[in-house]
């Protein structure tokens, strides 16, 4: 069955659109955690940005700007979040690769990205040579 945004892209269901593009949509989310709070979706439904296409991630980046561009202009921010649910353990409500475009303004109170605990002794090192094995 296709994906929510999937319909959304097709018409099935209605949904209220900034842009869309051979390969990217930005369109308005349905529960802003602030007015304007958007999301660019991929045209090509894939659950990971790792499963996309390779034209689709290079055309990312220009698409991103223009919804960023878009938002900053429409709300007056002068801030905004982007923000990646990559899988469900990651808060992935909608199994379709997307991101969040979150308008954000001085003392607005949203908590977007929680503070963490400092890494402890070369826990830090450990972990970066880890991720650089890993990234190859």
């Amino acid at each position: 069955m296709p994906s929510l945004f999937t319909r959304l892209i097709t018409g099935e269901l209605p949904g209220e659109f900034v842009f869309k593009d051979r390969l990217w949509v930005a369109l308005l989310d349905i529960a802003p955690a602030n007015p304007g709070h958007c999301l660019l979706v991929p045209v090509h439904e894939a659950q990971y940005l790792a499963q996309l296409p390779a034209e689709t991630l290079v055309a990312l980046g220009p698409s991103l700007n223009r919804l960023i561009s878009a938002v900053k202009g429409a709300t007056s921010c002068p801030a905004v979040n982007v923000l990646v649910n990559d899988g469900p353990e990651a808060n992935q409500a909608v199994p379709h690769a997307h991101v969040h475009v979150i308008p954000r303004h001085t003392a607005d109170g949203k908590l977007i990205h929680p503070k963490g605990s400092p890494y402890q002794s070369d826990a830090l090192k450990r972990m970066a040579e880890k991720l650089r094995a890993a990234a190859g």
